[in-house]
């Protein structure tokens, strides 16, 4: 699956999701507890299991390219660094969320 292919399906999910839960937020009175929690699915589903297997095998394609002498250092820092966003999003935004003094 290409990067785009990849962007695609992950912003049709999450479209799709967003007009799913448009009417149960219509029908719950006022609250935002269904967005939040399809929200916390989605964010579950892509930094769970599966997000770990795929790190893991990137590191490993890594590994494997540097044997054959193939690795560039652009590649395996754009690895690290997908991976490094990916597992350290929520950490990332409490940060920026306490330096401006919102959020909780």
């Amino acid at each position: 699956m290409t990067r785009g292919a990849l962007l695609k399906a992950v912003g049709g999910a999450a479209i799709s999701s967003a007009l799913l839960t448009a009417e149960a937020y219509a029908q719950s009175s006022g609250t935002l507890s269904p967005v939040q929690s399809t929200l916390q699915q989605l964010v579950s589903a892509l930094t769970g299991q599966i997000a770990t297997s795929l790190a893991v095998l990137a590191v490993i394609a890594c590994g494997f390219s540097a044997w054959a002498g193939r690795l560039t250092w652009g590649l395996a820092g754009s690895i690290i660094f997908g991976i490094v966003l990916v597992f350290g999003a929520s950490q990332i935004v409490s940060f920026f969320q306490s330096a401006v003094g919102t959020g909780g």
